[in-house]
């Protein structure tokens, strides 16, 4: 089977730091081409992936950054204009429109991820090929018409994605995965808490400073700013490199000696989290996590055998003292089991009927 991946047009693939969804569609990629799958994957020209059954359809050249800004990066919307980011989005999103139709004889069925989702609902039915939809984000009520309007075949990463708009056209569940051969289990921990992820209202980084001050535990945080008034009015006046580290957004190498150095992953989520892959990075490396029960975190960490779940900074702070009753290896063998490459490439493959 030729399959379209339609992985990113905002980041590499795979990412160099931080991207979920860039991450999943290289594990989707390699997955299915170690199969004997012919895979088309849709990314931007900067993408590192080298498999004898993937060809690389180049859709941009310059990405998008996603945000309001990043670090150390110059703000081209001085030059171009305040919705600059959008455009170039826009225009990486036509790009794949174009090599869609462009390449149509070498794939016969397409797996998207885009997150501008909605632009290639509406051409499907023009390419007269299958496709199936993976929805990372969460659905909201403008995006829902759009589905229903196109017969969309979704796709969905937890249960508790599907709660709001129960009644569409899932066809399946499929868990996200690690890649547990790179994300290694370290029985040993050393003595700092850790937060990485998007730094924004969404994901709450801050309960996470506030309980580690409470617990009086060092706490390393770090990952792509998203929001850069919260960072510097929320975030930045408690750094200071002693007790609140930044560490800033970093390589895939050093995320994993983070994870595995980690005595506990801190995740105060505010959102209906789709997944969070990040959960289960930590795990893999033995990390428990205490979080904050939203979205599908309770299909994930388990109350008291893998981490906590708690519902305030207060909680979390009292539940970092109780982190060693909570086996590493617990931990490691929920990944294995529940979270795995393989596992997710199989279901991939029963909904692609391949």
């Amino acid at each position: 089977m030729n399959i379209a991946i339609l992985g990113s047009v905002t980041s590499p693939i795979p990412p160099s730091g931080q991207a979920a969804i860039e991450r999943l569609a290289f594990y989707q990629a390699i997955g299915l081409a170690e199969r004997g799958h012919k895979v088309l994957l849709f990314a931007p020209a900067s993408s590192q992936i080298s498999h004898k059954n993937i060809k690389l359809i180049k859709i941009a050249s310059k990405v998008s950054l996603t945000g309001v800004g990043a670090e150390g990066k110059v703000k081209e919307e001085e030059k171009y204009g305040a919705s600059y980011k959008l455009r170039l989005e826009i225009v990486n999103l036509a790009n794949v429109i174009d090599q869609l139709f462009a390449n149509a004889e070498e794939y016969d069925i397409i797996l998207n991820n885009l997150r501008g989702e909605a632009v290639i609902f509406s051409i499907v039915s023009m390419l007269k090929k299958p496709a199936y939809h993976v929805m990372h984000l969460p659905l909201f009520p403008e995006l829902i018409d759009n589905i229903k309007r196109n017969n969309v075949s979704l796709i969905s990463i937890s249960n508790a994605q599907r709660k709001a708009f129960p009644d569409l056209k899932y066809k399946s569940t499929i868990y996200n995965a690690v890649d547990t051969d790179k994300f290694l289990f370290s029985p040993k921990h050393d003595n700092y808490l850790l937060y990485l992820g998007s730094i924004g209202k969404n994901k709450n980084p801050k309960d996470a400073i506030l309980a580690a001050r409470q617990a009086g535990e060092v706490l390393l945080i770090g990952g792509r700013i998203k929001d850069e008034i919260y960072f510097k009015e929320e975030i930045a006046p408690y750094i200071d490199n002693e007790k609140i580290q930044w560490v800033g957004e970093k390589k895939p190498d050093t995320i994993i000696s983070l994870y595995q150095g980690a005595k506990a992953f801190l995740f105060p989520t505010l959102w209906e989290e789709p997944f969070g892959l990040v959960l289960i990075e930590a795990m893999s490396c033995g990390t428990p996590v205490i979080a904050y029960p939203n979205g599908a975190v309770p299909e994930i960490i388990e109350n008291g055998v893998n981490g906590y779940l708690v519902n305030n900074c207060d909680e979390m702070a009292m539940k970092i003292k109780d982190i060693e009753k909570i086996d590493r290896l617990v931990c490691r063998k929920t990944v294995e089991e529940k979270f795995n490459i393989k596992q997710m490439i199989d279901e991939y493959e029963k909904v692609l009927k391949l």
